[in-house]
């Protein structure tokens, strides 16, 4: 029997606004891209993402998500193991096997010019 991993929203919550990059690349992010909430300092680099959510300001064409630093060759498929974002995704990442190392995601918007914003729970 197979024991979940724990779900925790992080205890540090930050977001990232993605809103003045504008390119449809992949962008890597990593703790250090994110500010406390509670403090407004920046984060130190390589926290443990336990929550990442993103939203798009976009609802016709996908934006894209993935647990992992990217290439900027990587494919923009799910075959690729990249989440498509159709205005909102959420997910608890230190719930999933192998989700207590991401300490990296990427993105990519559907567009350069829409507002994207990334919200994340750490764990120190």
């Amino acid at each position: 029997m197979k024991v979940q991993y724990p779900i925790t929203a992080g205890q540090i919550v930050a977001c990232y606004s993605a809103s003045s990059v504008n390119d449809t690349n992949w962008h890597n992010l990593n703790s250090s891209d994110f500010y406390d909430s509670a403090t407004g300092t920046q984060l130190d680099a390589d926290l443990t993402f336990a929550f990442v959510s993103a939203v798009s300001s976009n609802t016709t064409t996908t934006s894209h998500l993935q647990l992992r630093s990217a290439d900027p060759s990587d494919g923009k498929t799910n075959a690729d193991g990249v989440f498509e974002i159709h205005s909102t995704f959420s997910l608890d990442v230190q719930a999933m096997d192998g989700g207590q190392s991401v300490t990296t995601v990427a993105y990519a918007k559907a567009s350069g010019s829409d507002k994207f914003t990334v919200y994340a729970g750490f764990n120190k």
